[in-house]
């Protein structure tokens, strides 16, 4: 089109006060009104910016190309026939691509200052929404089977109803008025949301809640703050700043400090017995812990979050632990985990400065356990070491020093056999003579046979394998299956789109 035509057509559709530049890019200081007016055809200009509303729904458009990068307030491209949001401005008002034919929100507003309605599509995931919803937002009557990568905090109403939904596990953290998930496939209300201002509708029973009841949508209304306090209800991971700070001051951490990687150092205690109801694992990461980590006295089933030293003592009993996979590595004073499910010392730290409790487990061994300095508590009876035992409601206690401990494990080391010591020796010999041939260049095609391959398959050597099959099948010198950059740019497109 000519500056001409694109003048023609801005007029023809009611539009004023705009600017056209050079490459034809038209800006307007004012509202587009497009709805119904297009007849299944793709814009035939380009616009750049709409300081008003820009409204291009009801026109059966199968692309956004030629839409306006910024909007300064809503952006409408509902009941439509889009398939993508490629070309959707970065930046809207409130922002409604409901009733198309949408199966994922890329290219999505990074930034949307109101509602966001993606209802009525074939969306299988919510991944690419806002984070923050000043106002609702509506994945509802889409095929979701998840929440994840959606909204974390919504100011008005949450409604996520008929969908495939059979968990809530990724939804909103917080959600102001409503939160609607009636028709869907849950089977509890696990990952439900940490705040509900209105009420919670949906079609499970709670039996033990005031509800009322909807005949035509066969779901039941409760009071949100009701069913927080009486539901099973994990936290969503916490992986902004905004967010770690407020969990760290609701729980009385006031010496801290948030590092690049969100996770957290604290220059003081940790006191967090009994203050985690219904959490299995930490939702955030601690790195270090200058005073106690206590964190026992809750149903963690997991370490995972833990910080990575404690200066004082580390307190994890009376939980539901079965490992101590992700637990601190170094303990200034005493690390407690008994009165768990541990049946295994994997993970250990690699230092516990004064004693090391883990009795009332189910132990069998202590295979996995490191330096300890003071005494170590278990119900295991090692042979041969002088303890002390107590018996307190039937089970039984020992009491190590903790360097006889380890001298002992270091004795109980289970040898190798003569056949697994021939193993390693014909490894390390295979190894030391293909390493010099590969690094002396003596090593040639003609030289490596099925049996040699058989051999570092056998004796696991597999980076040195992967160098002798790259001299055996070398790549093509002509590089011809070797792709061209614009054969890379055009999978990569193909694969985001």
């Amino acid at each position: 089109m000519s500056f001409a035509d694109v003048e023609k057509w801005l007029r023809e559709q009611g539009i004023s006060n705009y600017t056209i530049s050079e490459d034809l890019y038209v800006s307007v200081q004012g509202s587009v009104n497009l709805n119904g007016k297009l007849n299944g055809q793709k814009l035939p200009v380009k616009f750049k910016q709409v300081d008003g509303y820009f409204d291009i729904s009801n026109n059966n458009i199968t692309t956004l190309e030629g839409c306006p990068k910024t909007v300064s307030r809503d952006f409408n491209c509902s009941r439509n026939k889009l398939t993508s949001l490629f070309d959707c401005p970065a930046e809207v008002g409130e922002f409604d691509c409901s009733h198309n034919l949408l199966k994922t929100l890329s290219y999505a507003p990074k930034e949307v200052k109101g509602s966001f309605d993606c209802s009525y599509n074939e969306l299988t995931s919510i991944t690419g929404s806002p984070r923050t919803i000043k106002g609702h937002f509506k994945c509802n009557d889409n095929k979701l089977t998840s929440l994840k990568g959606g909204p974390q905090y919504v100011d008005t109403y949450f409604d996520a109803s008929h969908n495939f939904l059979e968990k809530l596990s990724g939804g909103p953290i917080s959600v102001k008025h409503d939160y609607i998930c009636h028709g869907n496939s849950l089977i509890d209300l696990e990952g439900l949301a940490d705040e509900i201002g209105w009420d919670l509708i949906t079609d499970i029973r709670l039996s033990h809640l005031t509800s009322s009841f909807n005949e035509e949508d066969k779901c039941w209304r409760y009071k949100g703050a009701q069913v927080i306090a009486h539901i099973y209800k994990p936290l969503v991971a916490l992986t902004n700043i905004d967010d770690i700070s407020r969990w760290l001051a609701k729980h009385d951490i006031k010496s801290f400090k948030i590092l690049p990687d969100n996770s957290v150092d604290v220059f003081g205690d940790v006191k967090l017995t009994g203050r985690l109801p219904n959490l299995t694992k930490l939702p955030l990461n601690f790195n270090m812990v200058e005073g106690d980590f206590d964190i026992s006295d809750n149903e963690l089933t997991s370490l995972e979050g833990c910080p990575i030293k404690v200066g004082k003592s580390f307190y994890a009993h009376k939980n539901e632990l079965y490992s101590l996979k992700g637990g601190p590595k170094e303990v200034g004073g005493s690390y407690i985990v008994l009165h768990n499910n541990i049946t295994s010392l994997q993970y250990s730290p690699t230092l516990v400065k004064d004693d090391f409790v883990c009795s009332h487990n189910p132990l069998r061994v202590l295979e996995g356990l490191n330096t300890v300095n003071g005494y170590i508590f278990t119900g295991v009876y090692l042979p041969r070491i002088k303890c002390q035992k107590y018996n307190y409601k039937g089970i039984t206690t020992y009491k190590y020093p903790g360097e006889a401990v380890m001298k002992f494990l270091d004795q109980e080391y289970i040898s190798l056999t003569d056949e697994e010591k021939a193993f390693e020796a014909t490894k390390k010999n295979l190894e030391k003579v293909i390493k010099k041939m590969l690094n002396a260049g003596t090593l040639t095609k003609d030289m490596i046979n099925d049996t040699l391959i058989k051999n570092l398959t056998k004796y696991q050597l597999d980076q040195l394998k992967a160098k002798v099959l790259y001299i055996k099948y070398p790549p093509n010198e002509d590089n011809s299956n070797i792709p061209s950059e614009d054969d890379i740019m055009k999978m990569a497109f193909d694969q985001e789109l």
